[in-house]
């Protein structure tokens, strides 16, 4: 990584990018870098400062008397939230545990107002995942999936979670990038005592029990990582740097010049190159086996006089091979509103082996009450191996009825993510209790897709639509082999300080604080094309392995052909630094009124430079690339504690929401997680954001609360992700701002003991409670008509807003805590996938029932035995347009038992 310096950060490769790039970025810089320390930005409003609303929180702590383990953990990060200065969530480790959730994206959608979406992102109040932020311990960290700016929380394992918090209103300690609401994954903390626990489990899902998908060219280990037989080989890196194109002419150029005899040799040397190629990739069916999990910690504290050192690590593993059963469909529209479809895909079966690796080491250190230091080490491995059968019709074979596809698509990834963190707290009591936190946060996000591969099969069928015979497309481009890398490294340095002052009724204090963050980032792909028309037909009727066996490629009858066709700009290389600083104050009157006042400036500085995949010289003008902004970013809010259990918030804000870095790189990509084309839009603009809430919150004795709160936002520049005009039968996406747009809404929240009953049934619903919560809300946006998609509807609800979103949970307790049980149930109304265009409506994702319910046992002193059952309504997510399917995939249910101990 580089120094942190402001004019000299973002050291890009000088060998493919001109120094323009560092220099336009750099130019900018205004903010000199203070002290290197840092914040843990998130963590600082929760930590009770020296003044009245200590005090409060003492006192709120003794109150809870409640019993149950759920209801007493749920009462607590209740009682924290409404310690908090601004309008927050908070989910605990034990709540998290209780509903059976492996993730912290399975988790976070139970929290109120947020919906979960392709099982990884989290959309806020109804705005997408680009509208939300994600901390780790208080610090910023990269994302390892190279489409979206946030990072996919499926990838953060329970285990390793102590809490989450979820604020909802801004707050300036926090980055100004925050739409819907800002998540901060706090990861556990130092153990009061020496602590070990295990933990292992099973899970099988009701599809399973049909045969999956497999090849055999993967050679992945245990770890599910690849052992090399899926990457471009050191022969063919050779190559291609050599000449620089695998086009003949390009390596008869090379050989000394364009004549018979080089163009002879240069197909000798462009058939061998086909040589080094993975051709093990006949996809065959294989029986499934249960998925299966299993985790460790260990943490220590040690007492060396008066000072305190403590230790936690743990790990966890969790392999799995899930079936899917999708539908697939594309539509133009004819004259009226009748939909014709050019894509039908009704038989798609998916199968994904994945495996998820992650480590924690924790170290802190305790010089005495007034200063403690603690290190963090996180490192997070997913790797996906998906294999993609579909058989249908594409736009060629739509109308003819003999005719069908089977196309074969092989995807594997492998995403990483490691974080390295030191933080501190200070209480300098003889400078009156000032209060000084710092961190600084190193860490590197990467994704490695080493041989995705795609091919098709043509199907003859008879009268009946029995398949009679299927050979391979011939065509130059009969097989694609697409290879991609991407790596993000960032920085985050950041410090706070707060200072106490009290007067005769009043509680103050003032704080400040500074952030510098950088990352750099470094993408590349590389994509390859077969040529088979030289093949005959019973060559092409075989299989991927023999029809590209040595000996046929080897033959030069048969004119085979690897070429290059890698697109311009695939390659981009991008960087992004943002200075920092904020004041802000804090009054606590009469333990009344509590007011917090403040306001964040960021100067923020991005550039996104796409590369010429054969020279790796910048594409186009470097200067018009880069993106400049400052500004200030207030926050108030407003605490009126009327009683010792009720009180009523009000806040309002103003932040940003940037677009990401690829979304600004003209490039074309494939979306992973929708399998859409999406193309880049370079002219992209910053959403400027005003949010308004106000909710009223009640804490009784018994541990039970209420909450209903309002919230508006008033947007200017809106990202919306749109479909472009010929797309030929394929989505085809792109970015575009809309000219403004709003979302408004209520929420409510209760967590409530069933004691109010009395009698023999009163005694045993008495170790029941319900924790429910449930989102109204509204979202309109104005586009203004753009001539490459002609949208259907200029004014529409913002893509992927719902009107509704339910989250219902009935717990039970017995009296000696050794039986647990918990039904949750959650669902959220339809919301557009993406906008209609040419006369076409919206498509709209269906509204999801999802049920789940838990059970564990107590069978030895901390021993706890768990049964779970996943998605019991057997529901499947549809994407509809105009009542028509364009997307339907089959979950299934799943089924779990695990079994934890502690010492």
């Amino acid at each position: 990584m580089s120094s942190l310096h402001p004019f000299g950060p973002l050291q890009l490769n000088p060998n493919r990018v001109t120094r323009a790039v560092l220099l336009a970025l750099t130019a900018s810089a205004a903010l000199p870098l203070s002290a290197a320390v840092a914040q843990e930005a998130a963590q600082t409003v929760t930590a009770p400062a020296p003044n009245a609303a200590t005090s409060s929180e003492t006192q709120a702590v003794e109150r809870i008397n409640v019993s149950g383990r759920l209801l007493s953990s749920a009462a607590a990060t209740a009682e924290e939230r409404r310690q908090q200065p601004f309008v927050a969530e908070l989910l605990g480790m034990d709540q998290i545990s209780r509903a059976g959730d492996g993730n912290a994206a399975a988790a976070l959608r139970r929290v109120t107002g947020l919906t979960l979406v392709k099982d990884k992102f989290i959309y806020v109040r109804g705005l997408g995942e680009r509208y939300s932020s994600t901390l780790l311990n208080g610090a910023q960290v990269p994302s390892p999936d190279p489409t979206r700016n946030v990072v996919p929380m499926d990838m953060f394992p329970a285990g390793i979670i102590e809490s989450m918090v979820v604020q909802k209103s801004y707050s300036p300690e926090l980055p100004a990038a925050f739409g819907g609401g800002n998540i901060n994954i706090r990861t556990s903390s130092i153990p009061l005592d020496q602590v070990f626990s295990f933990s292992v489990g099973t899970e099988y899902n009701s599809l399973s029990s049909d045969k999956g998908l497999e090849y055999s060219g993967g050679g992945d280990d245990w770890r599910g990582r690849d052992d090399g037989t899926r990457s471009l080989s050191e022969p063919f890196r050779a190559a291609v740097d050599q000449y620089g194109s695998l086009d003949l002419v390009k390596i008869a150029q090379g050989l000394g010049g364009v004549n018979a005899d080089n163009l002879a040799k240069a197909e000798l040397i462009n058939r061998n190159l086909g040589l080094e190629m993975n051709r093990d990739l006949d996809v065959r069916e294989k029986s499934l086996g249960p998925a299966y999990d299993a985790s460790m910690s260990w943490g220590n504290r040690f007492d060396i006089g008066e000072r305190v050192f403590g230790v936690m690590a743990g790990v966890s593993y969790d392999q799995s091979s899930e079936n899917s059963k999708d539908q697939e469909r594309y539509y133009s529209i004819t004259t009226g509103s009748e939909l014709t479809p050019l894509n039908r895909y009704d038989d798609i079966l998916r199968t994904e082996h994945q495996v998820k690796l992650s480590g924690m080491l924790n170290f802190g250190f305790e010089w005495d009450n007034n200063h403690r230091f603690e290190t963090s080490s996180i490192y997070l491995q997913d790797t996906k191996d998906r294999i993609k059968r579909k058989i249908g019709d594409s736009i060629e074979t739509i109308n003819e009825a003999n005719r069908e596809n089977e196309f074969y698509n092989i995807l594997y990834e492998e995403r990483s993510m490691l974080s390295n963190q030191i933080r501190g707290k200070h209480t300098l009591d003889w400078a009156g209790d000032l209060n000084i936190d710092w961190q600084y946060t190193d860490a590197k996000a990467e994704r490695r897709a080493p041989g995705e591969v795609e091919y098709l099969y043509v199907r003859s069928l008879d009268d009946a639509g029995a398949l009679q015979s299927k050979t391979m497309r011939r065509s130059d481009n009969a097989v694609i082999y697409q290879f991609g890398n991407m790596e993000d490294n960032t920085e985050n340095v950041s410090w706070n300080a707060k200072y106490p002052l009290s007067t005769e009724k009043t509680e103050w204090s003032f704080s400040t604080g500074y952030s510098y963050f950088e990352r750099q980032r470094d993408a590349s792909t590389a994509r390859y094309k077969f040529d088979t028309r030289g093949f005959s037909n019973a060559d092409l009727s075989q299989a991927y392995s023999q029809i590209f066996a040595d000996t046929n490629i080897q033959n030069a009858a048969k004119r085979f052909q690897i070429s290059d066709v890698t697109g311009d700009a695939d390659d981009y290389k991008a960087a992004q630094m943002i200075d920092a600083a904020y004041v802000a104050m804090e009054a606590t009157y009469d333990y009344t009124w509590r007011v917090n006042l403040g306001v964040r400036y960021e100067d923020f500085r991005q550039v996104s430079v796409p590369l010429n995949p054969s020279t790796g010289a910048a594409q186009g003008d470097v200067s018009k690339m880069l993106i400049e902004q400052d500004d200030l970013y207030p926050a108030l809010s407003v605490t009126w504690m009327r009683t010792e259990e009720t009180q009523l918030r009000f806040g309002f804000s103003e932040t940003v929401v940037r677009p990401d870095l690829r979304e600004v790189t003209p490039v074309l990509f494939i979306d992973p997680v929708t399998d859409f084309k999406v193309m880049g839009f370079a002219d992209l603009k910053s959403t400027d954001i005003k949010g308004y809430d106000m909710r009223f919150e009640s804490y009784l004795d018994s541990g039970s609360n209420y909450s209903i709160g309002l919230f508006y936002k008033d947007m200017v520049n809106p990202i919306e992700a749109i479909e472009l005009k010929g797309s030929d039968g394929n989505l085809l996406m792109s970015f575009r701002n809309a000219l403004a747009g709003e979302v408004y809404g209520i929420e409510a929240e209760a967590l409530q003991k069933l004691d109010m009953f009395e009698g023999s049934f009163g005694q045993f619903v008495d170790n029941f409670f319900i924790n429910s919560n449930v989102t109204f809300s509204k979202s309109e946006i104005e586009m203004q008509a753009l001539g490459e998609s002609n949208l259907t509807n200029l004014v529409r609800p913002l893509t992927g807003h719902s009107k509704y979103v339910v989250n219902f949970q009935l717990g039970y307790d017995s009296d000696n805590e050794d039986h647990t049980a918990t039904l949750t149930y959650n669902v959220f109304g339809k919301r557009i996938a993406f906008a209609g265009i040419d006369g076409k409506d919206d498509a709209y994702e269906q509204p999801f029932n999802s049920l789940d319910f838990t059970y564990s046992y107590t069978v030895l002193p901390e021993g706890n035995l768990k049964f779970s059952v996943k998605n019991l309504l057997n529901e499947e997510t549809e994407i509809l347009q105009q009542g028509e399917i364009l997307q339907k995939r089959e979950e299934g249910v799943s089924v779990g038992l695990s079994y934890s101990q502690k010492f």
